[in-house]
């Protein structure tokens, strides 16, 4: 096995006798098996890195089935003293996996599409908003992402009429490239870099100053793995929760007064990852005012609605409507009208198990623009 890291040993040693996140980690929610929670998979980690074992079969799939989500962090009563990072952790295990070619077949299939298709579901490009774009230089490059791209289009076209209402000056990539995030979550590294590359080479032949990103996972490339990874932007990369609030504050958007009782579904990769959670509601806020009412679990404590889960138990993750219902109770809970997401995987999560008005928060802005 790959040598593994002081941080990670520490992490194991720490999380295989700790069962205090359990409650937090969807995936055991899903399957109630200990193997799928935090402390699970850190026991079953150590067997490997400090016990001798060979990763087998259920090792791989309980390592797979985690979502990255980061909720483990977030109830971590340890975290201040040791950092501990089980989601690294997990990334980590993934590489060394993927690197002993021993990725379970439903793997293989996702990173041969992105590689082939640069889409996870092994889609043809034409089928994508971005397939007839023309493109051009432009101040702002509005990034859809994979679920927008191919699945939402209403996101990006409820964006995109804010971008016109505005006035404002924009272009898309013409058949949107992954980003490579999906790629390096799944454990492939040197093909994610590959991908990244290829799109920080888009981006600055764009000649854009500013990049508008709705999906989660891309922004979160973007911010992070691209610097780490020696790809260097230099345009300003925003939310679309984040650029929203800009037009807002400038005085440039103004949201019409809504009576309905609105709440917000917080974002894993956004929040946990890059503390994106203030912006989302002054822009909820600005148009809600004392309507905007927050769920029971926000925040940090914030549900996950699978923003990366991309298998379970040996195949691609279809349960994404158990993940999306524990968020719509916590909405009828406080008796909310509307939930507003920050993703197009927690949108269509969510809406699948409720009766409440879901939406992105584009659409949100754009149907109560002035």
């Amino acid at each position: 096995m790959t040598k593994i890291t002081q941080n990670n040993i520490d992490t194991l040693k720490a999380c295989r006798y700790c069962p205090m996140c359990r409650q937090s980690c969807p995936s055991e929610f899903i399957s109630y098996r200990e193997s799928d929670a935090p402390r699970g998979r850190a026991i079953l980690l150590h067997s490997v890195y400090l016990g001798g074992k060979e990763f087998d079969s259920s090792a791989i799939q309980a390592i797979y089935n985690c979502f990255l989500c980061g909720a483990c962090k977030s109830w971590c009563s340890g975290q201040e003293l040791g950092g501990y990072d089980i989601p690294e952790l997990i990334k980590f295990a993934r590489r060394d996996i993927v690197s002993h070619g021993l990725a379970p077949q439903s793997v293989q299939e996702i990173r041969n599409s992105l590689v082939e298709n640069d889409n996870t579901r092994n889609l043809d490009s034409k089928l994508s908003c971005t397939a007839l774009v023309v493109e051009k230089t432009a101040d702002v490059l509005y990034i859809l992402g994979e679920g927008v791209n191919y699945t939402n289009p209403e996101i990006a076209e409820a964006f995109i009429r804010i971008l016109g209402h505005q006035q404002i000056q924009y272009t898309l990539l013409k058949d949107e490239p992954t980003s490579g995030k999906e790629l390096d979550l799944l454990g492939y590294r040197k093909e994610a870099q590959e991908k990244a590359k290829n799109m920080a080479g888009r981006i600055k032949a764009a000649g854009c100053k500013t990049i508008v990103v709705s999906d989660p996972l891309v922004y979160d490339a973007l911010k992070n793995d691209y610097p780490a990874w020696g790809l260097k932007l230099e345009s300003e990369i925003l939310h679309v929760s984040e650029y929203l609030l800009s037009l807002i504050r400038s005085g440039k958007l103004k949201l019409k007064p809504t009576q309905m009782k609105v709440t917000l579904a917080d974002s894993e990769f956004l929040g946990r990852n890059n503390g994106i959670y203030e912006a989302p509601r002054e822009v909820v806020r600005a148009s809600a005012g004392e309507n905007f009412a927050e769920m029971q679990w926000h925040h940090e404590y914030l549900q996950s609605a699978g923003e990366a889960a991309f298998t379970f138990d040996g195949s691609a993750f279809k349960r994404g409507e158990e993940l999306g219902r524990k968020i719509s109770i916590k909405a009828e809970d406080i008796n909310a009208e509307v939930i507003v997401a920050l993703s197009a995987t927690a949108k269509n999560n969510i809406a699948a198990t409720t009766g409440l008005r879901v939406m992105d928060i584009v659409e949100f802005a754009a149907n109560l623009m002035v």
